[in-house]
């Protein structure tokens, strides 16, 4: 393995089996990532393959698709198109990954019949939003609340204005910067608490995200259980979240960190 994990509670290194058997019982499994890293993506394919073997079938949220493209997904995943026209039709997208990095978690989903998730809003959205605000003809056709999307809590706030602050932008005020987050994380979190209570998919749901999106359990986390209570529907959760050896991180960013 070409990564190690930290239990942050325990401050310890954790046995990746022992992970496993921690994960397998908890309904949503967070990886917060740093996109298109190879060691990242390679603990991902573990994780997905380790519970395969368990006879655990996940379901894979991934934010690199967005919600617009769920039906280009399942295409690939049935193999109604090749990869190439995938790829092709990807990459006319806003998103601007590059599939190729990823194309290995995907292709065990379509061996091993586990569901992709498409989880966030569109990407040119996102930046409209920073740009100008939410605007009612977005939140109407992508049916969301503009009082989600702005209920924010204190620590959320807190978090993603110090990002603001690190690379701030003229064209770009501070609150309309937190905003284009919180639709992004509202979008998703919808995706979530959608599948898990209207749509058959396997359980756990791997949710792979920037790191920024899961990190002290803000953002997309705490969204997902505030939804989840309104339908009066408990549920468990797991943070995995991704650093550098040398970075200075806190603890409290995660259940397991995963050092690369």
């Amino acid at each position: 393995m070409n990564y190690r994990i930290l239990d942050a509670k325990k401050n310890k290194r954790a046995d990746f089996n022992v992970l496993l058997e921690t994960v397998k019982k908890k309904d949503i499994i967070y990886v917060g990532e740093f996109h298109q890293i190879p060691e990242v993506i390679s603990f991902q394919m573990d994780l997905v393959s380790g519970l395969v073997c368990k006879d655990i079938h996940p379901a894979i949220g991934l934010e690199i698709f967005n919600v617009l493209q769920q039906k280009l997904l399942d295409y690939y995943i049935s193999r109604v198109i090749p990869f190439e026209l995938f790829l092709s039709l990807y990459d006319m997208s806003p998103e601007g990954f590059d599939i190729n990095h990823y194309i290995n978690l995907i292709e065990i989903a379509v061996k091993k019949r586990l569901k992709v998730i498409a989880l966030t809003i569109p990407r040119n959205i996102a930046s409209d939003v920073a740009r100008y605000g939410l605007d009612r003809e977005v939140l109407k056709n992508f049916h969301l609340k503009s009082r989600e999307i702005k209920n924010l809590s204190n620590g959320y706030k807190k978090t993603i204005g110090s990002f603001y602050k690190k690379h701030p932008h003229k064209e770009i005020t501070e609150e309309n910067f937190i905003l284009a987050q919180s639709i992004k994380d509202e979008m998703m979190a919808e995706t979530i608490a959608f599948y898990l209570t209207e749509e058959p998919i396997g359980i756990p749901l791997i949710v792979v995200v920037g790191r920024g999106h899961i990190e002290y359990g803000f953002g997309i986390p705490e969204r997902v259980r505030r939804k989840l209570r309104k339908k009066k529907k408990s549920i468990s959760d797991v943070l995995i979240a991704t650093a550098y050896d040398d970075e200075h991180f806190k603890k409290e960013i995660a259940d397991y960190i995963l050092l690369i």
